[in-house]
This record gives C-alpha cells, sequence and structure tokens, in this order.
C-alpha cells in the first residue's frame, strides 16, 4: 500500500489560527513572488518605455532595446526575489535541480564558453541573466504542484492579454501596428510576431489551467478565448498553425485516459496524420508554405541559414561563445559575415539549432538536441497524466517555433523560465495523482 503524496508545503504550512484567526485567509506570498517574477520576465512593459516609434520597427529592435543599462535594472529586483525564495528551502531546490541534469548541464557549457567567447564581459552579462531566468523556471516545478504551477502561469498571461486589449482597442499607436504590417495587432509587444508567440503559448496554459482548477475554470476559458482572438489579431500565421497544433493534443490526452484501447487508437491516428502531413510536405511543399504563409525561403531565413552554416565551420566544436554573437561592433566577427551576405543587419539565427551551434558548438547544440528530446519521451510516457494537458501542447508548440526562431537559452524571457519549469518538473518523478487533487 502506498503512502500518500504530501507537499511539502502541506507538511509545513502553519495553522491559519496561529496567523491571525481561522476565519482570515492567509496570503501566500510565495506564490505572489512568483506571478511578480513571471511578469516582469513577460516584459509586457517594453513598449510603454520604449514608445510605439522605436517598438514598432521590427521584433529586433524591441529585443535590442531590452538589453539597454537602464531596463536591465529592472531584472535585478527579481533576481533578488528569486534568490531569497530559493534560499527558503536551498536543499530540496538543489536536489530539484540535480535531478533536472541535462538543463544543468546545458547551462554549464554556456558558462564554460567564457573561457572562449569573443566578448568575455558581455558573456558573463548574460550568464547572470540567462542563470536567474532558468533558476527561475526551477524554482516554479520545485515549490507548486501542478494546478498551483498552472495558475502562476496563467495569472502573468491574464495581465499581458488584458493589457494587450486595452492597448489595441483605447491606445492604437501602441497596440496595432502601422508602418510593416498596417492593422495587425501587436499588444503590449514590439512587433506582431511576438504578440502570436506569447498567446500562442498563452493559450494552452488558460486550457490546461482551467481543468485543474475547476473553481476558476469560466475565468481560465474565457482568457483562453481571449488569448486564441489575440493570435488572430495578430494576424501571425506561424502562431496560430502551432498553436493548433499543440491544442490537436488535448483530445489525444483525453482519449488516452479514458482506456488503453482508444489511446493506442488515438496514438495511431496522430502518427498516421503526421505521417501524411510529411508525405504532403515531400511531394507538394508548397501547400504547406502556403498554409503558414511562407515561401519556400521562410521569408528568405534559410538564406540566413547558410551564411549562419558558413560561420560555424570555423568553430564547429566550441562556438563563439554564448551571447557574444549578435551585437558584436568589432567588424570581423560572425555577425559581419553573416549580415554581410545578406546585405542588412542580422540580429538572429532564426533557428534554435543553428543559434545555439553558432554560440556553444557542437558540445551545446548535442546537450540541447539531448535535453529537448528527452523531454518530448518523458513527455510522451506521461500521456495519459493530468499534467500532459499543458506539457505537451507545450512542448509541440515550443518545439515548432524553435524551427524558424531562436528560443533556447533566452535570458529574460519567459518563454525560456517556462521551458525550464517544463523540463524540471518532467525530470521528476512522478506522483500518482499528481495535478489532479484540485480537479477532484
Amino acid at each position: 500500500m502506498t503512502t500518500p503524496y504530501r507537499h511539502p508545503d502541506q507538511a509545513t504550512a502553519v495553522p491559519l489560527d496561529l496567523v491571525g484567526g481561522g476565519d482570515r485567509p492567509r496570503i501566500d506570498i510565495t506564490f505572489w513572488a512568483c506571478v511578480f517574477a513571471t511578469l516582469i520576465f513577460s516584459q509586457f512593459y517594453l513598449l510603454l518605455l520604449t514608445g510605439p516609434g522605436t517598438g514598432g520597427a521590427s521584433p529586433q529592435s524591441s529585443a535590442a532595446n531590452s538589453q539597454s543599462a537602464f531596463l536591465r535594472l529592472i531584472f535585478l529586483p527579481v533576481y533578488l526575489i528569486v534568490l531569497l525564495v530559493i534560499c527558503a528551502r536551498p536543499l530540496r531546490f538543489l536536489a530539484v535541480l540535480t535531478r533536472s541534469w541535462l538543463l544543468l548541464g546545458l547551462l554549464s557549457i554556456a558558462v564554460c564558453s567564457v573561457l572562449w567567447s569573443l566578448q568575455p564581459d558581455v558573456t558573463i552579462r548574460r550568464l547572470v541573466a540567462v542563470v536567474f531566468t532558468t533558476l527561475t523556471g526551477v524554482l516554479l516545478a520545485e515549490r507548486f504542484e501542478w494546478p498551483k504551477t498552472l495558475e502562476v502561469l496563467a495569472s502573468t498571461y491574464a495581465v499581458v492579454v488584458t493589457l494587450s486589449f486595452v492597448f489595441g482597442l483605447f491606445m492604437p499607436a501602441y497596440g496595432v501596428m502601422s508602418i510593416d504590417f498596417p492593422g495587425a495587432w501587436r499588444g503590449v509587444y514590439g512587433f506582431k510576431n511576438q504578440l502570436g508567440w506569447a498567446m500562442s503559448l498563452a493559450t494552452p496554459t488558460f486550457l490546461a489551467c482551467a481543468l485543474a482548477n475547476p473553481q476558476r475554470r469560466r475565468l481560465w476559458l474565457g482568457f483562453a478565448g481571449a488569448a486564441l482572438l489575440l493570435i488572430v489579431l495578430s494576424t501571425s500565421k506561424t502562431a496560430l498553425v502551432s498553436c493548433l497544433a499543440g491544442l490537436a493534443f488535448m483530445p489525444l490526452i483525453a482519449l488516452c485516459r479514458i482506456g488503453p484501447a482508444l489511446g493506442t487508437t488515438a496514438l495511431l491516428a496522430a502518427v498516421s496524420v503526421i505521417a501524411l502531413v510529411g508525405a504532403v510536405y515531400a511531394l507538394a511543399p508548397e501547400l504547406v508554405f502556403e498554409l503558414i504563409g511562407r515561401d519556400a525561403t521562410f521569408t528568405g531565413r534559410t538564406l540566413i541559414w547558410d551564411a549562419i552554416s558558413r560561420q560555424i565551420e570555423q568553430r564547429p566544436l566550441t562556438g563563439y561563445g554564448y551571447g557574444a554573437v549578435w551585437d558584436d561592433l568589432s567588424g570581423w566577427g560572425p555577425v559581419a559575415w553573416i549580415s554581410n551576405d545578406q546585405g542588412f543587419k542580422i540580429f538572429s539565427a532564426h533557428n534554435t539549432v543553428l543559434g545555439v551551434w553558432l554560440e556553444l558548438g557542437l558540445i551545446g547544440v548535442t546537450a540541447w538536441l539531448m535535453l529537448l528530446v528527452g523531454a518530448w519521451l518523458k513527455g510522451l510516457s506521461r500521456l495519459a497524466t493530468a499534467p500532459a494537458y499543458f506539457f505537451l501542447p507545450f512542448l509541440a508548440i515550443f518545439t515548432l517555433h524553435s524551427l524558424t526562431e531562436s528560443d533556447a537559452l533566452i535570458q529574460n524571457d519567459l518563454g525560456w523560465v517556462i521551458f525550464s519549469m517544463t523540463v524540471t518538473k518532467l525530470a521528476m518523478p512522478f506522483r500518482p495523482g499528481e495535478g489532479e487533487r484540485a480537479q477532484s
């Protein structure tokens, strides 16, 4: 007979009558501290600080502005809060961190890259940021069970969704693009694709949170619909396709939870659909490109990838150092050669594998692929569990997005916080009933 699992927070909770009376609800300080941290990592405030003129030119201009010395100060209180919460239970946090050894290994390679970095000072500065960004995700995994973790993320995305509608409806100079893509919504972000990417992650988060927290189901379902509407308003076809692909896992998970026979049938059907899509792509790729709104070069990305590959050949094993490539002003680094090939300044690899390879070499890209594949294998092995309603759609959306954007080891980024949380949760032992206590 197995012993019922008790979360450490439950075992150490102070009775309500010891903190001011049983009729007074206790404020969960840790929960709201994590909401504040994730909200800052969402960077919902950048457009207000930089203005619509600077934020709307391109996604890269907003990212570049976010790295200014002034804006970097915003994250210092977050790092302090994360450190304080970790220090409250350091041994447990360390135990959880070491379980996710693939994530820890990738982060260690990034730290070691300072030894061969083109800009060691830049690498060190950005390592501090990416370490705390990663630790925030690990902290979410260590501190809360799935229902509570999802409410932290859902609360954050609820603020982003609400402000995006406020910007779009009442402050169109901020919330709606007027130059590159007139009429496309960008919400609180600098570019429409950034809004689409954020909402593609928010939609399954709201839906999974609604399933895990039935007492607030209507609230989170309403926000899920609003997030999906924002994807449509952003006109980001890539975000819409990747989001729908991720949501397609939800009925599959539901069937697997009903019974093994239905689950096996659904899984075979899913594999058949994927094989069919692969066959269509091989035989008639123009149909796939038309569906996602891309041309055969992925809007010029394949040309960038060719130029990046030539630079990778110069340092295939080690790369050029974490965070040291894209703002190198020396004029002789890889970004200068890549930009010279394209005829304009390049700010990103637009592909996660190539981006990691360029900065961390073959060692780093191998660690990244092991981490991603390991997360998928762990996730599929838990297909019939309640938390799968979140982590499988998230992994699908994250993986599809990483084909055309750089998503790994992004400092001060909510997407990387969620990825770090997800792979850490999957690395922890699964406890039967985890994530279903709120539903029951």
